[in-house]
C-alpha cells in the first residue's frame, strides 16, 4: 500500500500557478475599432461627376459627390493593412450638418471628417465644411 505526500497537492498547485503567466503571454490580435474618413469634392446635383464618382446617402436621398480627395485612417497597430475607402456610403449625424450637405452649390467644395466602423457603410459626420461659403 502506497502513501500519499502531503506535498503532493501544493507541489501541483504550485506547478500551475508557474505554468499561467507563459500560457497567457500571447498578444492578442490587433483589431481596428474604428476609422476616420475624410472626403473632400464636390457635391453634382446633374449626376455629373469626375473620376472620383462616389454616393453619399443623406436624409433618405443618394447624393452624387465627386471626390478629389478620399482618405481613411485606422486606429490600430503599425503593420495592418491600410483601410479602403468605398464609393457609396450613408451619412449619419445631425440633420443641420446633413442639410448643409445637401444644400451645397456644385460650385463649392465639401469637405467632411467623419467615424466609421470597419466593414460598415455608415459614416458618422464629425465636421462638414463648405468653401467658399455661402
Amino acid at each position: 500500500m502506497r502513501t500519499r505526500s502531503p506535498l503532493r497537492p501544493l507541489v501541483v498547485l504550485a506547478a500551475a500557478l508557474l505554468a499561467t503567466p507563459f500560457a497567457a503571454a500571447h498578444t492578442p490580435p490587433k483589431v481596428a475599432i474604428r476609422e476616420l474618413v475624410r472626403l473632400q469634392g464636390f457635391r453634382r446635383a446633374d449626376g455629373d461627376a469626375p473620376a472620383g464618382r462616389m454616393t453619399l446617402r443623406t436624409q433618405g436621398v443618394d447624393q452624387p459627390f465627386a471626390a478629389t480627395d478620399r482618405r481613411a485612417f485606422t486606429l490600430t497597430a503599425e503593420g495592418e493593412e491600410p483601410p479602403k475607402v468605398a464609393d457609396r456610403y450613408a451619412l449619419q449625424g445631425p440633420r443641420p450638418l446633413l442639410a448643409r450637405f445637401a444644400g451645397a452649390r456644385p460650385d463649392q467644395t465639401v469637405t467632411i471628417l467623419a467615424e466609421r466602423r470597419p466593414g460598415g457603410d455608415d459614416l458618422f459626420v464629425i465636421a462638414l465644411d463648405l468653401c467658399p461659403p455661402k
